[in-house]
Order: structure tokens, then C-alpha cells, then sequence
């Protein structure tokens, strides 16, 4: 079972190699997912607006859409939008205040966390800059003429999400682990 000392010599192993400071690496994820993101939404409205352009047959198409509300289509009324960009905001400033110390756990952390911070600063980029709402379009359908419609940022954040749940569990693991050992 791994410890939490196994988590810092793991770390302190892999700064050596590594070319970036642990803020560097955050900081350019959340570039290169910002960028990313900017881009294939821009590339997606100018190409593909009012057409379906399927990519794996019915399953995965691109269907532009404009979204208007919160994730996961939320409506919050007239505080969608300054609820959206306040906890965008606070994700950003969570993510990164979180980075050193998370950092010290796992080496992958800042990576994660720039693709959490990148996907929230694309949509709330998106948000402010386009009247006609965040540009979603990359659909995955489920059910009869249904489907879930994302952008390259929340696929981003999804992953980021992912790569902090496989952590926490990491850390949880070697915790209990921990304190099985002094009973």
C-alpha cells in the first residue's frame, strides 16, 4: 500500500526530470486548454453552424449550439450569468491556490488542474465574449434524438476532474493505509 511519504519521494523523483516548475506547468496547461478551446470554438461556429456533421456515424456528431446557461444547461433565471462567471472565477482561484500543495502529492496534479482552470477560463471567456451564449459543439447522443453538446474546454475540465478524483482516492488509500499501521 502506498504511503503519503511514498507520494513525496515519488514527487521529488520527478522534479528532477521535470523541465517546468510545478506553477509553470499549471499555467501553460491552462494556456494550451484556453487556446485550444478559443480556437476549435471558433473554427466549429465559422464551419459548422446550422449543419450536423457526423464524425462516428449517429453516435458522435458536430452539431453547433449556443448555450445560454450554466452546465449541463442550468437555468438560474437572471443569476445564471453572474453565477456562472462567480464560480468560474472561484475556480480558478481555487485551482490554483490548490496547485503547490497538491503538487507535493502527486506530479500530475498541476497538469490536472491547468486543464480544469483552462476549460473554466475558455467557457468563461466564451461567456463574456459571445452574445449568443458559451459555443458548444461536439454532440454525443443518447436516447431518441437526444444528446449531451460540449467544447473542447469542458471536455478538458471533465478530465482535469478525473485526474483530481484518481488522487483523492490515491490519498485516501494511503491514509487509511496509514492508519491501519499504527493501531
Amino acid at each position: 500500500m502506498p504511503s503519503l511519504s511514498s507520494f513525496s519521494s515519488h514527487r521529488a523523483r520527478s522534479q528532477l526530470a521535470a523541465p517546468l516548475s510545478d506553477t509553470g506547468t499549471f499555467l501553460g496547461m491552462t494556456a494550451v486548454v484556453l487556446l485550444g478551446d478559443l480556437v476549435s470554438k471558433s473554427m466549429a461556429v465559422e464551419m459548422w453552424s446550422g449543419q450536423r456533421y457526423p464524425l462516428l456515424g449517429q453516435l458522435v456528431r458536430i452539431d453547433v449550439v449556443h448555450n445560454q446557461l450554466g452546465a449541463f444547461s442550468t437555468s438560474l433565471g437572471a443569476w445564471t450569468w453572474p453565477v456562472n462567471v462567480t464560480l468560474t472565477a472561484l475556480a480558478l482561484l481555487l485551482t490554483f491556490a490548490a496547485c503547490p500543495r497538491l503538487a507535493r502529492l502527486d506530479a500530475i496534479a498541476p497538469t490536472a488542474l491547468g486543464l480544469i482552470a483552462g476549460g473554466a477560463l475558455g467557457n468563461l471567456t466564451s461567456l463574456v465574449t459571445s452574445p449568443g451564449g458559451v459555443p458548444d459543439f461536439l454532440a454525443i447522443a443518447h436516447g431518441y434524438d437526444g444528446a449531451l453538446v460540449l467544447n473542447v474546454a469542458d471536455l478538458a475540465a471533465y478530465l482535469g476532474l478525473a485526474c483530481c478524483a484518481r488522487l483523492a482516492w490515491s490519498i485516501l488509500r494511503a491514509l487509511v493505509a496509514s492508519a491501519a499501521g499504527h493501531h
